[in-house]
């Protein structure tokens, strides 16, 4: 299970990203816990989805541990161990993907009919998150049982998967980034165009509120879709078509980490609750500070 020297080496800059990564995770959970208003049900797939980065992380530093010592482990256990470092990543990007797109579907519902989901639709939301967090799975387990996707494994390096077909690889392709993002920029727009919408409005005050609700759903949704798609992206698109031992798969990896570490603030910039918290921390902790400098300013103005 040891990686070979080149290998851990590798990994050495994906290591100090989940390093920061957990610290910014951490400080994200912590002001979770401190301010009740970000209690709420209509957060709920914003956690799951940052409850999915930190098994992610997790995954990472275990992976890491086992794989940096000199461990003696049962053959069963060791194979067991390589499928979960083979397919885990695939299988819980593919979850975010849909947790995103839940996401989307209960604010278009939210803002187009009206309608609260997560307290009238309460069944609907936990069969979701069973199917969400199941068919991936499901997905994942019948290729290999099939045939059709192989474990790629080699002394000193990471497991991987090895796929048998091209449809495979599209049909996963399909699943993971061409349905999701396809519908949820889909949900995006209808929601952005209802919210700008002026027909059968003739008051200028309600058309001035509705353009500026629109500008505010349009720059943090468009802010947070782009940077999230450019570092996301690149991995899983790459990922079934090259080897994650080798240097494109590395770099993909790390861009994969690195999006891991800015979530919480790209939560943030999509839910204006999170920015707000956020803004009464940092005026927390900067409020003794002004406390002291404002009597010296008033004292020195005084003198002169």
């Amino acid at each position: 299970m040891v990686w070979s020297p080149s290998t851990a080496d590798e990994l050495t800059s994906t290591f100090i990203v989940c390093i920061v990564a957990t610290v910014v995770h951490t400080l994200f959970w912590i002001a979770i816990l401190g301010f009740p208003s970000l209690k709420q049900r209509t957060m709920l797939w914003l956690y799951d989805y940052l409850l999915c980065d930190l098994l992610l992380l997790i995954r990472f530093f275990l992976l890491y541990g086992m794989r940096r010592e000199q461990l003696c482990l049962n053959p069963t256990f060791r194979t067991v161990l390589c499928y979960y470092e083979a397919s885990s990543k695939f299988y819980m990007n593919t979850v975010q993907a849909y947790l995103l797109l839940a996401l989307t579907a209960s604010r278009y519902l939210q803002i187009v009919y009206n309608r609260n989901v997560y307290i009238e639709n309460v069944r609907s939301i936990i069969i979701s998150h069973i199917l969400i967090f199941v068919l991936p799975a499901v997905n994942v387990a019948v290729q290999f049982l099939a045939g059709w996707t192989l474990l790629w494994r080699r002394t000193g390096s990471s497991c991987d998967i090895q796929y048998v077909s091209i449809y495979v690889q599209i049909f996963n392709l399909f699943t993971i980034y061409i349905i999701p993002i396809t519908t949820n920029l889909l949900l995006l727009t209808l929601c952005i165009r209802h919210a700008s919408s002026t027909r059968g409005v003739q008051s200028e005050q309600i058309i001035i509120l509705r353009r500026k609700h629109q500008r505010t759903l349009l720059y943090p949704t468009v802010a947070f879709y782009s940077i999230w798609l450019a570092l996301w992206s690149p991995y899983v698109l790459a990922f079934q078509f090259i080897n994650i031992n080798s240097d494109s798969g590395t770099y993909t990896s790390l861009m994969n980490y690195v999006e891991i570490a800015v979530d919480p603030v790209l939560i943030a910039i999509l839910d204006v609750r999170f920015l707000k918290t956020w803004q009464t921390v940092w005026q927390r902790i900067r409020g003794p500070r002004q406390d002291i400098i404002a009597p010296v300013a008033q004292k020195i103005k005084m003198n002169v």
